[in-house]
């Protein structure tokens, strides 16, 4: 192992800090050796600094439409090949019943920016759930909306908010996105979020077409600015119907790498293993928690929706992320030796 990436990653393992140019070379020079390190380094802060166990989050896709045209995204609103669904306020709830039955008390709800899904509609949901539960934890992932709509969904009593920004660079950020998205509103956004009180979720994904070792980097300067409470690590798959249908899929293993940087530079984070690394990999559930994550998701989502939900190109559905699973999820963690949460354990600030 080259000896000044070890310096910078043991240095990592005690000031939980670097500047740009060390992430960039840990992230470009990285072999099997510093990836072992580095995760054995997060597998150490997460017991020390976040959790012992490991924490299920239910997600519930409750929609496919979307009002935005992301050319990643295989939801986005020109894709032809898309099959759209949306679930009703029932549905949603059938789906919380079932969760709470295994155990499972912390939820997202996300889906595309589907404007049939009013303030008021999604407020009536929010109260739905409480009511099923006092200990239910509910975290949103809905996109950008005002502050007044941010406002009322907290006070019917949503704890979290999950909006990703994928890059803090506003260049690279329109080589994602079409030029009417501003990168400045996100930002915007998630501010707004934080000033309310929310639980504050966001995330990238890795291996997008146009991304740089660079973007990489200086994506933990503006963490550090922004300071959440969750961060959601994707692997970039390639989407039938997308401007970059044809384009490679991101790399597994930087995946794992940046997790654990991640869990190194922001001890108290509470980061799942994202649905997509279950995608590439049977084992991916327990590589990412050996990278640093504490979070499992577990899809709550009707079988019948979850192909439409899913509009991926080349990808194989490896990973097993669903309710009827979850004893193969807790054996998979018992065998490893991780610890599962309590079946109240909520997710609160840190």
């Amino acid at each position: 192992m080259n000896e000044g990436l070890q310096e910078y990653a043991q240095r990592l393992r005690v000031s939980g800090q670097l500047d740009a140019s060390a992430y960039g070379e840990m992230i470009r020079f990285r072999d099997a050796e510093l990836m072992g390190l580095v995760c054995k380094y997060a597998m150490q802060t997460r017991m020390e600094r976040a959790a012992e166990s490991i924490q299920w989050l239910g997600t519930i896709d409750i929609s496919s439409y979307c009002k935005n045209d992301c050319y990643y995204c295989g939801l986005r609103r020109d894709n032809r090949f898309a099959e759209r669904y949306r679930m009703d306020l029932d549905e949603i709830l059938s789906c919380c019943e079932a969760g709470l039955q295994h155990g499972i008390t912390n939820y997202l709800i996300q889906g595309g920016e589907d404007l049939w899904y009013t303030t008021e509609r999604i407020t009536e949901m929010i109260r739905g759930m409480k009511k099923l539960s006092k200990d239910i934890t509910i975290f949103l992932s809905l996109g950008e909306k005002s502050r007044a709509v941010y406002q009322t969904w907290k006070q019917a009593g949503a704890e979290g908010y999950l909006l990703c920004y994928q890059t803090s660079d506003d260049r690279f950020y329109h080589k994602l996105h079409p030029n009417k998205m501003s990168l400045l509103r996100k930002k915007q956004c998630l501010w707004e979020l934080k000033e309310l009180g929310y639980l504050v979720g966001t995330g990238f994904m890795i291996g997008t077409p146009y991304q740089r070792i660079t973007d990489l980097a200086d994506e933990f300067a503006f963490l550090r600015q922004l300071a959440p409470d969750m961060m959601m690590v994707e692997t970039f798959l390639a989407s039938d119907g997308t401007p970059f249908e044809k384009e490679r899929n991101g790399v597994l293993d930087l995946t794992y790498f940046v997790m654990a940087l991640l869990r190194l530079s922001f001890p108290k984070l509470y980061m799942p293993v994202t649905q997509t690394v279950e995608f590439f990999d049977r084992d991916g559930m327990r590589q990412g928690v050996r990278a640093g994550a504490d979070i499992v998701l577990v899809d709550l989502t009707p079988e019948q929706w979850r192909k439409q939900y899913h509009c991926y190109q080349r990808a194989v559905r490896r990973g097993k992320i669903g309710l009827e699973n979850m004893a193969d999820f807790k054996r998979s963690l018992q065998e490893a030796d991780y610890e599962i949460a309590g079946i109240h354990e909520r997710i609160c600030r840190r």
